[in-house]
């Protein structure tokens, strides 16, 4: 049950969930899923993406187990707790988790740990904790070969609500060296199979040094690849590596125009904010086809009626400074109480001024048109027809005006990327090597990039 309702809630939260690797996975047995942890709640959720086929047990810090309907779901989810030294504040005898971790592989069933040991506020993969490492050899010890198999969790925007998020399973861990150590020196056989877990799992994680640096080259490449229709988060994630070196010389060698360049981006990014779009893309002019004519009173209707809870939600988000790590984890049970509360309470309203027929009518259809609405404002978003909410409903003339700034800035910021010297700067590499466009050509002078 609880399952199927966090895949659907994960299905909500997000425009885009893209899982590649699947096939580095058994369809049965037991597993170990080694997977980085940059978003608290989020990413265990996430992971329920492989359930089923497998049978997932979570690790999770035992703290959780003691929050109320939190610890209820962990516990039906058949959780393992783990106490961890900042909470015991000293030693920990952890004998009886690995004990109980070794039982479930004995079952069958696959564990899921997130070998950082806390989701972080940080770009790159932190050092790993032994634990999966330690859990592998005592598996061993019981006739069982396990498989550890890292799964990368990359997020466009892991924050924002309806943003993409890439799954990338890497292939099974080769610790056939540390086999052969553990028979002489376990304590060292330990560590180095913890580091060849970092070494795959980075190898399937996007990381930059700064969160700066994350977002200007997601940004530069959003920028270099509008003219590219149907990409999704996977293959722009494949392109954001083309990026990373560039972005690190360009701070390394011209620390003036890369912060000016900053600013710019910046600036940028709040426009597309406020004009209602994710990429900045100056919208086309309607749609004329009567077809979209039903679709669209919907999708308005429906928007309507969820504009008090998601302004509330975002409120009651931001009226206190969160963590990276916890915006998402809050905004969803923020959503979760607030939502339910707004339909019924728009319900009693509407059966109180119209009839009761038609408050049940509405319980009935509303979370149906609210996604709906939801898919129709993407889908317009997609063809560049209007921006994802109905911005231009209340400030049409504005948005437009809106739009060419956007244009303006983003080919300004092109402008200052062509300046920057050749042996940092993206647009003067051939495409044939790099992928990357040629910003000083037209867009659609690149379109094989």
């Amino acid at each position: 049950m609880f399952p199927a309702f966090f895949r659907l809630i994960g299905k909500i939260f997000f425009r885009e969930i893209v899982i590649e690797g699947r096939e580095n996975l058994p369809s049965s047995g037991p597993l170990i899923l080694a997977s980085n942890h940059p978003n608290d709640l989020l990413d265990p959720l996430l992971t329920l993406f492989f359930s089923p086929p497998l049978r997932l047990r979570h690790i999770a810090k035992s703290t959780l187990f003691a929050v109320p309907l939190v610890g209820f779901i962990l516990r039906r989810m058949r959780a393992i707790p783990v106490l961890r030294h900042k909470e015991a504040g000293g030693p920990v005898d952890y004998s009886s988790f690995f004990d109980e971790c070794a039982g479930a592989l004995q079952e069958g069933d696959a564990i899921v740990i997130f070998p950082e040991g806390g989701s972080t506020e940080a770009p790159t993969i932190g050092p790993l904790k032994t634990g999966a490492a330690r859990i592998y050899f005592l598996a061993r010890q019981r006739g069982l070969d396990v498989p550890i198999v890292p799964v990368g969790i990359n997020y466009e925007e892991g924050s924002i609500f309806r943003s993409s998020v890439l799954l990338h399973v890497a292939p099974p861990v080769d610790s056939s060296r540390s086999v052969a150590l553990h028979a002489t020196d376990p304590p060292a056989a330990i560590q180095e199979l913890t580091a060849e877990i970092h070494r795959v799992l980075g190898d399937h994680v996007f990381q930059a040094e700064t969160f700066q640096d994350r977002e200007l080259i997601i940004l530069l490449e959003r920028i270099y690849s509008e003219s590219q229709q149907g990409l999704n988060w996977a293959d722009r994630y494949r392109r954001l590596g083309e990026f990373k070196p560039r972005v690190v010389e360009l701070r390394r060698c011209c620390r003036p125009e890369m912060a000016r360049l900053r600013r710019l981006v910046a600036r940028y990014r709040r426009l597309a904010r406020l004009a209602g779009t994710r990429s900045g893309d100056t919208p086309a002019p309607p749609l004329s086809a009567i077809a979209g004519a039903a679709g669209t009173l919907f999708a308005y209707t429906g928007w309507v009626f969820n504009w008090i809870p998601y302004r509330l939600v975002k409120w009651l988000v931001e009226r206190r400074p969160l963590p990276r790590t916890d915006v998402a984890t809050m905004t969803i049970a923020w959503s979760l109480a607030v939502f339910p509360l707004a339909y019924v309470a728009e319900g009693l309203l509407i059966g109180s001024l119209i009839g009761w027929g038609a408050g049940l009518t509405f319980g009935l259809v509303i979370v149906p048109l609210s996604y709906l609405a939801l898919r129709y404002f993407e889908w317009r978003e997609t063809l560049g027809i209007r921006p994802p909410y109905p911005a231009a409903l209340f400030r049409g003339r504005w948005s437009r005006r809106t739009s060419r700034r956007l244009k303006r800035l983003r080919e300004r910021i092109m402008r200052e990327v062509e300046r920057f010297p050749s042996t940092a700067n993206p647009a003067r590499d051939t495409t044939a090597h790099t992928g990357v466009p040629d910003l000083s050509q037209p867009a659609d002078a690149n379109p094989g990039s």
